[in-house]
């Protein structure tokens, strides 16, 4: 991808992007964009009712090992696990 520069990477900070010169209202969006892309995780043991599913459709449990899904975009029930 090209932005006046070349983008090497996905996971660029405001700052970068900003020294690349992209318009704020761009760098918003893709910053959007990025934080739906990736899994979630924390340590809740369930993730129903709690975490909303988001473009991954993942969540890691990170105290212990856990794997969910959930197909249903923006849904915080249907999460489904998987290990």
């Amino acid at each position: 991808m090209t932005v006046n520069g070349t983008i090497n990477g996905l996971d660029l900070s405001y700052s970068e992007l900003e020294k690349l010169g992209w318009p704020p209202i761009l760098i918003e969006d893709y910053q959007s964009l990025k934080r739906e892309m990736k899994p979630q995780h924390g340590t809740v043991a369930d993730p129903n009712g709690v975490y909303a599913a988001n473009l991954s459709g993942q969540y890691f449990r990170t105290d212990t090992p856990g794997l969910w899904f959930n197909p249903f975009l923006g849904s915080k029930t249907g999460w489904i696990q998987i290990v």
